[in-house]
């Protein structure tokens, strides 16, 4: 396949991409919202369905990861071809709806269901966003908008934590619930129906103010590349596609693992209440972790307006050695504090690669296929990290360290095992990748 050589015709104003990231940026805090705040609710959730800690990750890992992940081509190669702005609408009405439909479930099998929903409308907003964003911002620019974007991750996570345990604090309170008129409901029913509520809200001001821009680096005059084609591309980029996505997946796998059961862990072994937890861990995650991914994103740039070609792999790597120090001693730290000053470092590094992922994929991939390589490359992250990160500490500690508060070394371990060979996977992908682009940039 020939790669396009650029259209002529000028960029988006940087007004209305900035506009863009802003509005879609809002989107991710939304899906985050729900993602995250079952992480403070393992405990009242195992006691009413009486569930092992492994029973209780099904939740996040199968039910939510599997059907996330399912339907992330799908919904990418939609995003080549049709409105990438409606899909995202669709997609953020049914993920908030089904995160209040997980509020309402009364018995396991329903929230399962629930949960699966939540995955399925939360598949359509990253493909689609990424798909934009290149025909937004310039190769140079791409990766601080892409930061920004993956920022909404961890202002999610962060208000997830922060309000999600201060409400449950409130509606755990006596006379909480009926303040809300939800007696009957128990406090983390409600929670989760408070936040599927703001992604409804959210969808009139991107049915104004989100416009879609034109496609760039178009191949041919067809709307849609054939599936075989995009296939055959894909294989043709293997020497580092299948590397580079390895090791993001081993980036994921203990981001996910993480945000699960840290929570569950200050609860176990510190004895701190939700709210607690809720409070230090967000706030944690939106000052640390937003600055590790807008860093991440803003050197980038520098990087490659300096003619590093393989800038995305170069800095992943070599930020997330910090992630591997600080992110396995964090949990076995025996005060609570230096265990989150140490988490707090080590979220810094460990979010480093995560706008640096999609900035990888858009600049060699033609228009027509950054949805569908973009789908590719979450459902390998997704199917490690989601699917498989969350259910392996709970693994770990109902069959290998037995105790509940045994959670620590769970998560130490997987920390120990998962970085170095991040770290590895995608040293090996950046040469080939170097090459390519600059085979790219010749022809």
């Amino acid at each position: 396949m020939t790669e396009p050589s650029g259209e002529t015709a000028p960029w988006p104003s940087a007004r209305l991409g900035w506009i863009a990231v802003f509005l879609l940026s809002l989107a991710g805090v939304a899906s985050y919202l729900d993602r995250v705040v079952i992480g403070l609710l393992v405990e009242p959730m195992k006691a009413d369905f009486g569930l092992s800690d492994t029973g209780f990750a099904m939740l996040q890992g199968l039910a939510f990861g599997l059907f996330y992940t399912l339907f992330a081509f799908p919904v990418g190669r939609l995003a080549d071809s049709y409105s990438r702005r409606r899909i995202i609408m669709a997609g953020l009405g049914i993920f908030s709806l089904f995160s209040i439909a997980s509020g309402l479930s009364r018995h396991y099998w329903q929230i399962f269901l629930a949960r699966t929903g939540v995955g399925i409308g939360e598949a359509s907003l990253t493909p689609a966003a990424y798909s934009m964003l290149s025909d937004y911002f310039p190769p140079t620019k791409l990766g601080r908008a892409l930061g920004a974007f993956t920022t909404s991750a961890y202002l999610g996570m962060g208000l997830a934590f922060v309000l999600g345990g201060a409400v449950i604090g409130w509606l755990s309170a006596p006379g909480g619930l009926d303040w809300w008129g939800l007696g009957d409901h128990k406090p983390w029913q409600v929670a989760f129906m408070i936040v599927g509520a703001p992604g409804l809200l959210l969808l009139i001001p991107l049915h104004f103010l989100l416009k879609e821009p034109a496609r760039r680096g178009v191949v041919g005059a067809a709307k849609a590349i054939p599936l075989g084609q995009v296939c055959k591309a894909l294989w043709g980029r293997r020497r580092f596609l299948l590397p580079m996505f390895a090791g993001f997946a081993m980036v994921t796998l203990p981001g996910y693992a993480g945000v699960t059961w840290t929570p569950a862990m200050f609860i176990r072994v510190f004895g701190w209440s939700p709210a607690q937890i809720g409070l230090w861990y967000g706030a944690i995650y939106m000052v640390f972790g937003m600055g590790g991914v807008y860093f991440g994103g803003w050197f980038c740039d520098r990087m490659t307006a300096r003619g590093v070609l393989d800038a995305p792999l170069r800095l992943s790597a070599y930020g997330f050695i910090g992630f591997a120090i600080f992110g396995t001693l964090g949990p076995l730290m025996p005060d609570p504090y230096i265990a989150l000053a140490m988490m707090a470092v080590a979220l810094f590094f460990g979010t480093i690669p995560y706008p640096l992922a999609g900035a990888a994929i858009q600049l060699v991939t033609p228009n027509q296929m950054r949805g569908q390589t973009s789908a590719v490359y979450l459902t390998i992250i997704n199917l490690v990290g989601l699917g498989l990160g969350p259910i392996l500490v709970g693994l770990f500690t109902d069959h290998v360290f037995t105790e509940p508060s045994d959670v620590r070394y769970s998560l130490a371990t997987l920390n120990a095992i998962a970085a170095p060979l991040a770290i590895g996977l995608l040293l090996w992908a950046a040469g080939p990748y170097r090459r390519f682009r600059a085979e790219l940039s010749q022809g």
